[in-house]
């Protein structure tokens, strides 16, 4: 019996885990296309609130001189994950702020920010920092 509990207590562990982190693939993909250089195309992977409020032409010029000057992502681990409900300025919602910790090759020690929002029951980049 007590195997089975034991058992059970790693199985409900496992798939909270699991669903906390459903919006990490995404971050995690949003950011392969960030570092592909293809800017334009993660403006078009993000939400539509983003959208409206920044043009693909902005997005584009601005992380070209934010990004490119930092060089090839040498490593990028996730350090921080937080839920929120509201964020100032947003509508009310489900979001989450992932953090890493990513090492540029022109700036290691950079921690990045990206900002998911749920929407038709999937997760989108609402915004990006990089520190």
């Amino acid at each position: 019996m007590r195997k089975h509990c034991i058992m059970f207590f790693l199985m409900v562990v496992v798939t909270f885990n699991l669903y906390a982190n459903e919006e990490q693939p995404v971050a995690k993909q949003w950011l392969a296309v960030v570092d592909s250089g293809d800017y334009a195309f993660s403006w078009q992977q993000s939400d539509a609130f983003f959208k409206e409020n920044v043009s693909q032409e902005l997005w584009v010029s601005k992380l070209g001189e934010v990004r490119t000057p930092l060089g090839d992502v040498e490593s990028r681990e996730q350090v921080n994950r937080k839920a929120f409900d509201s964020l100032p300025q947003l509508p009310k919602g489900e979001y989450v702020l992932l953090q890493f910790n990513t090492d540029f090759a022109n700036r290691p020690k950079s921690t990045e920010t990206v900002t998911l929002k749920k929407s038709d029951q999937q997760w989108l980049v609402i915004g990006y920092f990089i520190q």
